[in-house]
């Protein structure tokens, strides 16, 4: 393979390296380059000598019809990381782009480019930080790691046959030849070939972590920064990637990224596209981002260490460069889903370190009902947000007659106690506890005995279901890891019927879908074929246990396996654990469990920050997982008030994250956030999973140096799921295919290929 590896969308799996150029949490320990050694780099006479056709920004002319790259999918001969760690050191690598270099190559008039993205890097880790923001997209790619020795290039181009639409170079592959020679392990011929293509094909070329230089039109005017000091970073001129959705003058906190303070020395060639922002060290704003046009090569740098796997900078900072290196074309989408999921409804909670539990009533339900329009209305446009509720029915009963007494609501409510094991235990399959009495054996309680209940009333009421989202979690909350097939029979058939008798699987129900009782039950075959057997296909995991993600990519779900779970074939989720505890009402009360048991720190505004660095993380990352509150954390009766960026008034922890979580993504983008049902997310997720899994690609065509059409394939040309295409405009014909377009996000084409190739013309074609 001549050191060429490639690896394809989504077919990411677990090899964590510790690698230099990338940054690390704040707090972290952190190399700094800057004060250990100086960096010596050859600097490329190219950008000194280009003669640029503009000094405004050329893409603006063409921001209506911004252009595509997004390709075929190639087989695997190497597993990347995805998994979400990072090493204890950071640098930001020499840049070193080769001498001399020049460019002989002319714009084709007519060609065809795959738009797979070719993405170089010394090391697996280091490619992960492109490779994770395509594949979140589903955007084809390859990589080539770059040893210190060198490596032989892809082939690039075949006539007018372009392989790759965009590349990706990471941390200059930098490396030390000895005595601080730090410099690229791709020698001046071969990135005079990557010029040449990128000239001859149109196809542009990002760069994370390099150091400010000629090559990129500028000259460092510093370093920053120590732990513990902030510089903000923001995007300062997006025209030129105004299909990704970002906003100007958003601020994004560099803690932990180390970075070069910049500035243009030739505006002829280069403009900025991002800044730093002043603060106790530098009084004045200074370059972070560019794109430079030399003669016609286009490319786009940063100048900060990037890391996709704990930076919500970095993950929000990506889309610039996929939109740009794509001109908003390609296979693949993006979309946020804002999934925030009520677990324990009709139980009541115990509250932590307090006397007493604590189960919502009616005037909690409507407090968030009425604020259901009122948080809908300060979304991006298209946005859609409903909260999802996960009912036990036993609660019903419990609130009634906990004590027996009342013989309308004989059977009397079910206890089954409790039988603690590993969380990831795998029980044999036809073993097993029975913890549900020998009676009753079927659902026989009365309308009498459940509408004593108000909020059981309240939830009958259909307007007040029609506000919310609803599914299964189990008639009585028992943990399922080692009881029988009887006991999860009963545990989902009693649900159901409960479900139908207060007609709330009337509306917004996810009749296959269940959030499993403390999540247990997923490594019992028998308790999976119950669920299966009763209809159930879908249930939410928790990202906080590896058992339960999918070991290859983490955007598609976990399905469970006679081996490992016994049972073939079941659907598990993926869905975030937060820091707004099962047991707490209050602020006071979540802070002081985080603290007691999670090394938390500071309060409760240090908290919620936390909450919010980690949804940025996700939600810019694509990551459309759900995440888990419960019903203790609607509670706003009694209860004293929050401030958040709207004022300071009563409401609960519920509305103050789904608050902030909203707000924080409105600041920094445009893009609308959807809530789905689970069985509708599930479904996304098994489609997404099905059509990676096709090795589906685009390509484009170019006539008279302009993008006029796109080609859709996969192998075979066939694939059992939908294939997105995303544009940045129309085109002449869908050809009956669906098509989606929300809000502000760009235009989709959801097409199914059935032997042949598909083809679309642009209504606009697109200047390259």
């Amino acid at each position: 393979m001549k050191g060429f590896l490639l690896a394809s969308v989504g077919l990411l799996a677990a090899v964590v390296e510790s690698c230099p150029g990338h940054g690390s949490p704040p707090g972290d320990s952190v190399y700094r380059p800057e004060y250990h050694r100086r960096h010596q780099r050859r600097q490329d006479t190219e950008s000194s000598t280009a003669t640029a056709t503009s000094t405004v920004d050329p893409d603006v002319q063409e921001a209506a019809t911004a252009t595509a790259t997004a390709s075929a999918v190639s087989s695997v001969s190497v597993s990347l990381s995805e998994t979400e760690t990072s090493s204890e050191t950071a640098t930001l690598s020499s840049s070193a782009i080769a001498a001399e270099a020049t460019i002989s190559a002319l714009l084709v008039n007519n060609a065809n480019v795959k738009t797979t993205i070719l993405v170089i890097a010394r090391d697996a880790w280091s490619a992960t930080q492109a490779t994770s923001g395509l594949t979140a997209y589903g955007i084809p790619f390859e990589v080539l790691l770059v040893p210190q020795g060198g490596v032989t290039l892809p082939t690039l181009f075949s006539g007018t046959q372009g392989n790759y639409g965009g590349l990706f170079l990471l941390s200059g592959l930098a490396y030390d030849y000895g005595n601080n020679n730090w410099h690229s392990a791709l020698t001046d011929a071969q990135m005079n070939q990557l010029y040449e293509y990128q000239t001859e094909f149109g196809v542009r070329m990002v760069q994370y972590d390099v150091y400010p230089q000629p090559a990129f039109g500028t000259t460092p005017i510093g370093s920053c920064c120590d732990d513990g000091v902030e510089q903000l970073i923001s995007f300062s001129n997006t025209t030129s990637f105004a299909q990704s959705g970002l906003k100007t003058g958003a601020g994004m906190s560099t803690r932990g990224l180390y970075h070069y303070v910049t500035q243009i020395t030739d505006p002829t060639t280069t403009w900025e596209i991002a800044r730093f922002e002043p603060n106790g060290q530098w009084t004045s704003p200074s370059t972070a981002g560019v794109i430079n046009n030399f003669n016609g090569r286009e490319q786009m740098a940063f100048f900060t260490t990037w890391a996709t796997d704990w930076s919500p900078t970095s993950n929000y900072l990506q889309h610039a460069a996929i939109t740009w290196v794509t001109r908003g074309l390609y296979a693949g989408f993006r979309r946020v889903n804002i999934n925030a999921q009520i677990d324990d409804m009709m139980l009541g909670t115990p509250i932590y370190n307090v006397p007493g539990e604590y189960r919502v009533v009616p005037a909690d339900m409507n407090t968030i009902k009425n604020w259901i329009p009122s948080i809908n209305a300060k979304m991006n446009p298209g946005s859609s947000f409903k909260p999802e509720i996960g009912y036990n029915g036993n609660g019903n009963i419990l609130a009634i007659d906990q004590d027996w007494s009342k013989p309308e609501c004989s059977p009397h409510p079910i206890y089954t106690g409790y039988n603690p094991t590993d969380a990831e235990f795998k029980k044999p399959l036809g073993t097993g506890i029975d913890l549900w009495p020998s009676t009753p054996t079927n659902y026989t309680y009365t309308t009498t005995c459940i509408n004593q209940d108000p909020l059981s009333v309240w939830f009958q009421n259909s307007a007040n279901r029609a506000a919310f989202f609803h599914l299964s979690h189990t008639y009585t909350h028992e943990h399922l890891n080692n009881v029988t097939y009887s006991d999860a029979y009963k545990e989902i058939q009693f649900n159901q019927k409960w479900f139908a008798q207060t007609a709330i699987d009337q509306v917004n129900f996810s009749p296959k879908a269940l959030i499993p009782p403390a999540i247990t039950g997923l490594h019992n075959g028998d308790v999976l074929r119950a669920w299966w057997d009763l209809g159930l296909r879908n249930c939410v995991g928790d990202n906080a246990r590896p058992a339960l993600r999918n070991p290859t990519n983490r955007h598609w779900p976990y399905i469970t396996n006679t081996n490992t779970d016994g049972f073939d074939g079941f659907t598990v989720i993926p869905r975030w654990p937060l820091r707004i505890y099962w047991n707490c009402d209050s602020p006071q009360c979540t802070l002081q469990e985080w603290l007691d048991t999670s090394n938390g720190n500071g309060g409760f505004d240090n908290l919620m920050l936390q909450e919010k660095n980690d949804m940025m993380r996700y939600y810019f990352g694509l990551f459309r997982d759900g995440v888990m509150f419960h019903q203790m954390n609607l509670r706003s009766e009694g209860m004293g008030t929050i401030t958040m960026a709207d004022g300071t008034q009563v409401r609960s922890l519920y509305q103050a994250w789904v608050e902030q979580t909203v707000q924080e993504f409105s600041r920094l983008a445009n893009w609308p956030m959807i809530a789905l049902r689970q069985d509708d997310l599930a479904d996304a997720y098994t489609a997404r999973m099905a059509r990676d899994q096709c090795n589906y690609g685009l390509s484009y065509t170019i006539a008279n140096k302009r993008i006029t059409a796109v080609t859709v394939t996969a192998s075979g040309n066939t694939c059992s799921a939908e294939i997105p295409v995303t544009l940045p405009g129309t085109v002449t014909n869908t050809q009956g295919f669906r098509t989606e377009k929300v809000g502000n996000d760009p235009l989709t084409i959801w097409v199914t290929l059935t032997g042949s190739p598909v083809t679309f013309t642009l209504s606009s074609s697109i200047a390259i």
